[in-house]
C-alpha cells in the first residue's frame, strides 16, 4: 500500500464479507421456510428474516462502499488520511448499530418492538 491510512479500508471489507455471508445464510434460511413453512418458525419468523436479509445487504454495500472509499481517497489525493482514528471509531459504531438492531428485531416480537418505536 502507498500510504499508511489506506490500512484503514481492510476492516470494512472484512466486515462487509462477514454481513454478505449473514445475507446469505438469511436467504438461506428464508428459502428453507418457504419449502418447509415451519423450518424455525417460532424462532426466526418469515417476516423478521426477510427484514434481516434486506438490511444486511443494504449495509454491506455500505461498508464495502466505506472500505472502497477510505483506500482509494488518499491514493488519488496523494495524502494520509486526517484522522483514520476517527474512521476506525466509525467502523465499530455503524457494527454495534448493526449488530444492535439485528438483535432487536431477532429479540423483541415485531409487534412489540411497533409499538416501542411508535410505528
Amino acid at each position: 500500500m502507498k500510504f499508511e491510512s489506506q490500512r484503514v479500508a481492510k476492516p470494512y471489507f472484512i466486515v462487509a464479507i462477514v454481513l454478505f455471508t449473514g445475507q446469505v445464510l438469511f436467504g438461506l434460511l428464508m428459502g428453507m421456510q418457504y419449502i418447509n413453512g415451519d423450518f424455525l418458525f417460532p424462532e426466526i419468523p418469515f417476516n423478521v428474516a426477510r427484514m434481516v436479509h434486506t438490511n444486511l445487504l443494504i449495509i454491506w454495500l455500505l461498508f464495502g462502499f466505506m472500505g472502497a472509499s477510505y483506500y482509494l481517497v488518499p491514493e488519488e489525493s496523494d495524502v494520509e488520511l486526517h484522522s483514520p482514528w476517527l474512521a476506525k471509531v466509525m467502523l465499530w459504531v455503524f457494527t454495534g448499530t448493526g449488530v444492535a438492531t439485528i438483535l432487536g428485531y431477532l429479540m423483541v416480537p415485531y409487534a412489540r418492538l411497533a409499538e416501542l418505536t411508535h410505528n
